[in-house]
């Protein structure tokens, strides 16, 4: 009977660890599975413009205000939205979920010019803030450029061929920033 009774003891013990081991899984893992399947909101809005400096109401970061082109909102939902679908990621319109992407525009200036040759450069500022439950800001991607030619920033060379070379206007500008801040924050989109 002895003998037996290691073997019962055994089971149980493993059993045991088993049964541990799959509750951690359900209340560590279970709720990043769940979220990930809530589409993010979307949420777009400008800052009025007042020339200057000033902090963003939403992380405190410094920011430089320009002027912002009119259909600015619009622009930068569609470029974000676009994104967002190649990407895979679900989405609503609004903040009506317990997480989402707050795009703050505070510039937005067309360029005067055309492709080879301008007058003023494209210039766009806008965060991309992901936030969550209660309002809890999670990360912060902060896109500011003013397009620059190559002979004032050699440093932008990589840049300057990925654009083929040409002046973009705002609403391009402003794409290239939601795609890169959208693949820097891919891990936290999911």
């Amino acid at each position: 009977m002895n003998g037996l009774k290691r073997p019962i003891k055994g089971i149980l013990l493993s059993f045991m660890c088993i049964l541990v081991w799959f509750l951690w899984i359900v209340i560590n893992v279970s709720p990043q599975i769940c979220s990930a399947g809530e589409p993010w909101g979307i949420y777009v809005e400008r800052i009025e413009d007042t020339g200057g400096l000033e902090r963003c109401k939403i992380c405190g970061k410094i920011i430089r205000i320009g002027s912002i082109h009119m259909d600015a909102e619009l622009i930068v939902e569609n470029h974000l939205k676009n994104t967002l679908k190649d990407m895979e990621i679900n989405f609503i319109d609004g903040r009506g979920t317990d997480r989402y992407i707050h795009v703050f525009i505070y510039r937005f200036i067309e360029r005067i010019g055309g492709n080879l040759a301008v007058e003023r450069p494209a210039s766009v500022g806008l965060h991309i803030h992901l936030i969550e439950k209660n309002n809890n800001l999670k990360k912060v991607y902060v896109f500011d450029e003013t397009q620059q030619a190559l002979s004032q920033n050699v440093f932008k060379l990589r840049s300057f061929l990925k654009r083929r070379a040409r002046w973009l206007t705002a609403s391009e500008l402003a794409e290239e920033g939601i795609y890169e801040a959208l693949q820097t924050l891919k891990e936290d989109l999911r």
